[in-house]
C-alpha cells in the first residue's frame, strides 16, 4: 500500500491543504512549527482514526491537540492511496458529527458498505499498536518497549496457533486476566461484607447471652449451658440495646426483693396517713363543738344560741364515729396490702420469665441466621477455585508463548541483525531481544547491554528492531513508513547508510525533517 494524496480539510493548522506523495523515499522539510508533526499525525489518523480521551488525559491526547485552529465545528480529511493497482479514497470525520468513515475504490466506483471491515483488509490486519510501535516513527524517537514485545508476542502465538489466524491467544490471555481480576476483587468484597454481618450478630448475640443470664439469676434459675456474662463490667451490671436490662430491672423494682421492700414502704406511709389524719380531724371537730357552744353561752339571741348548741353538741358528737371510721379504715388495709404485695411479687416474676423468654428466642434466631452466614461463607470458598483454575490457563498460556518466542523469535533477531550490520556498516551483526523486552549487542568479544553504547548507535538498534518486527507483523502487505524526525542523533556517516537502506527497502517512505542534510545526502547516494 502506499499513500498517494492527502487533503488535510480541516486539522490542526490545516485547512484545505493538499499535498502528494510518489513512490519510494518522500523527503518533506520545514522548519519548527511548520505543521511537520501535525501531518504526521494526520496520516495515522485517516488510517486509524482519533480516538477520544475521556477526564484529565483528554487535555493531552490527539484528539484534543490537533483540533483545527480556524473551525472547530469540522474536523475532517479525506486521503488517497493505491494498493493492488487500485486508488482508494478514505474519508474521515473525527468528531463523528456526519458519517464517521467512507471508503470508495475510485477506479471501480464502489463504496464499501462496511468501511472499516475495508480498512482492515487495505492494512493487511495490522493494528494501530502494531504500527506505532514498526512503521511509525514519532518525534520522540524509535525507542521500542514493552508495547512492541506484547504485539509481537500476539503475533507469534496466534500465528503458531491458529493457521488461519481467526484465534487471538493474546486476548484470550486479556480476557482471563481480566476474569480473574474481576473474581479476586467480588470474592474480597464479598468477604468483607460476610464477615461484618458475622461479626455485628455475634455481638448481638453475645449481648443477648449476658442478658439472660443476669435476668435468669434475679429468678434465682441457672442458665443452661452458660458460663456467665461475657460482657459487661465486674458486678454484670450491662446495659443492653434489645430492650431492658437486668439491673435497670432491679433498679426499677421488678425483682422479687424490690418488689417486696417496695410494698413495705407503701403500707407504712399509708398507715402513717391514716393517723395525721384521724388526730387532724378530731382536733377540728373538738375545737369547733367547743367554739359553738361558747358562742351560744354568751350570744343573747335565743335562736341563734339554739342553733350553735345544736351545732356544738353534734361536733362533739362526731368525734367518735370519726375515730371508729379511721380504725376500720387502717385495719382491714392489713390483708389488702399482703395481697398488693403478694402480687406485684407474681407481677415482676411473670415479667422477667416473660423477657426471659424474649431474649432466648431472638438468641435462638441469632444462632440461626448466624449458622447460615457460616454456611455462605464456605460456598465463597468456591471462588478460589475459579480463580485457581484461571491461575493455571493464565500460566499454561504464557509458557506456551515464551516457547513460541523462542522459536519464532529467532526470525526476528536474525532479521534485525542483518538490518542493524548494513546500518551500522558491519561494526554490529547481531543483536537480541528477548521476551522480556531485554535487548543484548553481541560482538566478536563480549556481548553488550544498550547502556553500553552510544545514543546513535542505541537509535540505530531500535530502528533495526522495528523494521525487523514490521516486516514480521504485516508479511507480504509493504505498509508505507512514516518518519518524523527520527534521525536526530545520527552523525552524516550513519544518516548516510540509514536512507541508502530505506531506499533500498522497497517501502514508501515518506519522512519529515527540518535538516537539509536528508536532501542533500539523498540527491549523493541517488
Amino acid at each position: 500500500m502506499e499513500i498517494r494524496e492527502l487533503f488535510l480539510q480541516h486539522y490542526g493548522k490545516f485547512e484545505n491543504y493538499r499535498i502528494s506523495f510518489k513512490p519510494g523515499l518522500n523527503i518533506i522539510y520545514g522548519g519548527n512549527e511548520t505543521g511537520k508533526t501535525t501531518m504526521h499525525s494526520f496520516i495515522c489518523a485517516m488510517l486509524f482514526g482519533l480516538s477520544r480521551a475521556r477526564g484529565k488525559a483528554a487535555r493531552n491526547d490527539e484528539y484534543q491537540i490537533r483540533q483545527p485552529w480556524d473551525a472547530p465545528g469540522a474536523f475532517l480529511g479525506s486521503m488517497k492511496i493505491e494498493s493492488r493497482g487500485q486508488i482508494y479514497r478514505i474519508d474521515r470525520c473525527f468528531d463523528h458529527s456526519t458519517e464517521p468513515l467512507k471508503v470508495t475504490c475510485e477506479t471501480t466506483l464502489w463504496e464499501s458498505p462496511q468501511p472499516e471491515q475495508a480498512m482492515d483488509v487495505l492494512l493487511g490486519g495490522i493494528g494501530e499498536a502494531a504500527f506505532v510501535n514498526t512503521l511509525c516513527i514519532p518525534q520522540s524517537g524509535a525507542d521500542t518497549g514493552e508495547a512492541l514485545v506484547q504485539e509481537l508476542r500476539r503475533y507469534m502465538v496466534n500465528s503458531e496457533s491458529t493457521s488461519d489466524g481467526q484465534m487471538d491467544v493474546s486476548r484470550a490471555l486479556q480476557n482471563l486476566r481480566r476474569r480473574k481480576k474481576q473474581l479476586e476483587q467480588r470474592k474480597k468484597k464479598d468477604d468483607e461484607a460476610m464477615e461484618a454481618k458475622i461479626a455485628e450478630k455475634q455481638a448481638k448475640a453475645e449481648a443477648l447471652r449476658a442478658e439472660i443470664s443476669l435476668l435468669k439469676r434475679q429468678t434465682g434459675k441457672p442458665m443452661a449451658n452458660n458460663s456467665g456474662p461475657k460482657s459487661g463490667d465486674q458486678d454484670g451490671r450491662m446495659s443492653s440495646p434489645y430492650g431492658m436490662g437486668g439491673q435497670a430491672a432491679v433498679q426499677g423494682g421488678y425483682g422479687p426483693r424490690g418488689a417486696s421492700a417496695h410494698a413495705e414502704e407503701a403500707k407504712e406511709e399509708d398507715k402513717s396517713f391514716y393517723r395525721r389524719s384521724r388526730w387532724v380531724i378530731r382536733l377540728l371537730l373538738l375545737l369547733t363543738g367547743v367554739l359553738c357552744l361558747v358562742a351560744a353561752y354568751f350570744l343573747k339571741d335565743a335562736k341563734v344560741r339554739i342553733f350553735l348548741g345544736i351545732c356544738g353538741v353534734f361536733f362533739l358528737a362526731l368525734i367518735v364515729p370519726v375515730k371508729w371510721m379511721f380504725q376500720s379504715e387502717e385495719e382491714p388495709k392489713e390483708e389488702p396490702d399482703q395481697e398488693r404485695d403478694d402480687g406485684q411479687r407474681e407481677r415482676s416474676s411473670h415479667y422477667l420469665t416473660v423477657e426471659i423468654r424474649r431474649r432466648e428466642e431472638a438468641y435462638q434466631k441469632l444462632q440461626n441466621e448466624l449458622e447460615t452466614l457460616y454456611q455462605s461463607h464456605v460456598r465463597l470458598e468456591d471462588a478460589d477455585m475459579e480463580i485457581a483454575a484461571l491461575t493455571l490457563a493464565i500460566d499454561r498460556i504464557c509458557d506456551l508463548s515464551s516457547g513460541i518466542y523462542m522459536q519464532s523469535g529467532r526470525q526476528l533477531n536474525e532479521r534485525a541483525s542483518e538490518i542493524l550490520s548494513d546500518l551500522t556498516g558491519g561494526r554490529y551483526r547481531r543483536i537480541l531481544l528477548d521476551e522480556t523486552a531485554e535487548v543484548r549487542i553481541h560482538t566478536s568479544s563480549r556481548v553488550l547491554g544498550l547502556h553500553q553504547v552510544s545514543g546513535g548507535t542505541l537509535q540505530q538498534i531500535y530502528f533495526a528492531l522495528r523494521m525487523a518486527s514490521a516486516e514480521l507483523l504485516c508479511g507480504e502487505n509493504r505498509l508505507p513508513i512514516l518518519l518524523d524526525e527520527p534521525f536526530a542523533l545520527y552523525d552524516d556517516e550513519r544518516l548516510e547508510m540509514a536512507l541508502r537502506w530505506l531506499k533500498n527497502s522497497g517501502r514508501q517512505v515518506i519522512l519529515f525533517t527540518c535538516q537539509k542534510r536528508e536532501r542533500e545526502i539523498l540527491e549523493k547516494i541517488q
